[in-house]
């Protein structure tokens, strides 16, 4: 297992690492005062939802400002090329009683047939982990496999052949995925008096058009309003020209999706 918390670029080796493995772990990445303000943060998000206030997360200052965390983009930089665009944000308090996440992969592909381009998760413990309210699972190597987001499902929670288990981690680290990484989250006992802060960003390269969130357009130009590109330096990351609507291409793609898609390629 690789550990980066050094330079914001990363090394040579831990990109060979990343591009093998499919992930890299960055311990106590974050600054404790910008960790706790997020945290404090999140526990106003959770308040908000409870009053179903859904406002932007990128309207939240110390939220949106991590999006675009200078020495995260060198590291997103390091796997990805100068070229990235920001595919989602989400943000949860996992209190005590939360229930797991089966198998799966999070790669954005339809239909799923390469892995052509790189997409990551970047997977934020606020306060670390403890081996309470739930693990993190993957299976190193596995983001070469393709297979449906869903496809994994029927696995459940238990461990696979060669699944590595992360249970310990300092507050205010942070896991950098590869996202067709496989990866599940196990229930565990436990949390009654200290509830898991999490905060999942997910980064796509440049070169391919992916599918989009809705909404897409109002969170970028909601970003870019604030200043979240930092004077322009990270304006890529809030491109919404790098994404489509999956919707409506789902809803083509059902009506021709019948044999060997290839056969269906101008020409063929």
């Amino acid at each position: 297992m690789s550990t980066a918390p050094g330079p914001d670029v990363l090394s040579e080796e831990d990109v060979e690492f990343f591009n093998r493995e499919g992930y890299i772990v960055l311990e106590d990445f974050i600054d404790p005062d910008f960790n706790q303000r997020l945290i404090e943060e999140v526990d106003e998000l959770m308040a908000h939802r409870k009053n179903k206030d859904h406002r932007l997360l990128v309207s939240y200052p110390q939220m949106g400002l991590l999006t675009s965390h200078p020495p995260m983009m060198d590291k997103i930089e390091s796997v990805m090329g100068p070229r990235y665009a920001m595919h989602h944000i989400h943000s949860v308090r996992q209190d005590a009683g939360n229930g797991g996440v089966n198998w799966h992969q999070d790669y954005e592909q339809t239909p799923q047939t390469n892995r052509s381009h790189v997409m990551v998760h970047v997977f934020y413990y606020l306060n670390g982990l403890n081996g309470e309210i739930g693990d993190l699972l993957f299976v190193p190597r596995s983001q070469n496999v393709v297979i449906q987001n869903g496809g994994l499902g029927l696995l459940g929670t238990g461990d696979l052949p060669g699944s590595v288990c992360l249970d310990s981690l300092p507050p205010g680290s942070a896991v950098i995925v590869h996202s067709a990484l496989w990866h599940a989250r196990r229930a565990k006992p436990g949390g009654e008096d200290r509830p898991r802060y999490f905060i999942d960003i997910s980064y796509c390269q440049h070169g391919v058009l992916w599918p989009g969130y809705p909404r897409v357009e109002a969170i970028n130009e909601t970003a870019l309003a604030t200043g979240l590109d930092r004077d322009g330096r990270y304006a890529h990351v809030y491109d919404s020209s790098q994404f489509f609507n999956r919707h409506e291409v789902n809803e083509q793609l059902k009506e021709r999706n019948q044999g060997s898609i290839a056969l269906q390629l101008k020409g063929l």
